[in-house]
């Protein structure tokens, strides 16, 4: 009878143990590949800037635009995938929103081209370059929680 609850006991402190190493080998994981995404975002805030502008009147920067934001919805969509170490679910779950109003601004843009109707002032009409100003913010946190 001892045997039996001193293993019992063992084997529950073994997957215990191996529950905390995965959630830390999580959260080893988490921080670069969340703090790559957030550069990610950012690039592509500095990259649909220029590419915009020229897009209204370039037919090959207007694919080249259409590709951007494509890249982009698919950066969003591998990131939503990522399973956060609980410690990280609070700030991981304010990027998802933020991703779910960039994807929405993104697919708005998609639309206009789409249609035909892109112009000069649309990225600043979108609100898409303030939806991505947030995410600074963002990195920080992941950063000070993964310290």
């Amino acid at each position: 009878m001892k045997k039996t609850l001193m293993a019992a006991l063992l084997s529950i402190t073994v997957l215990t143990g191996c529950s905390a190493v995965n959630e830390v080998t999580n959260g080893l994981n988490y921080v670069p590949e969340a703090t790559e995404y957030i550069n990610d975002v950012q690039q592509f805030s500095k990259e649909i800037s220029a590419i915009a502008e020229t897009a209204v009147n370039d037919p090959k920067a207007r694919e080249e635009l259409e590709q951007l934001l494509g890249d982009m919805k698919s950066d969003i969509s591998e990131f939503s995938d990522l399973t956060p170490p609980s410690v990280f679910e609070d700030v991981h779950n304010q990027v998802i929103e933020h991703n779910n109003q960039l994807q929405e601004g993104i697919d708005k843009y998609l639309s206009v081209i789409k249609d035909g109707e892109l112009n000069a002032d649309l990225l600043e009409q979108s609100g898409l370059l303030d939806d991505i100003a947030v995410y600074n913010d963002l990195l920080s946190q992941i950063k000070k929680l993964g310290e």
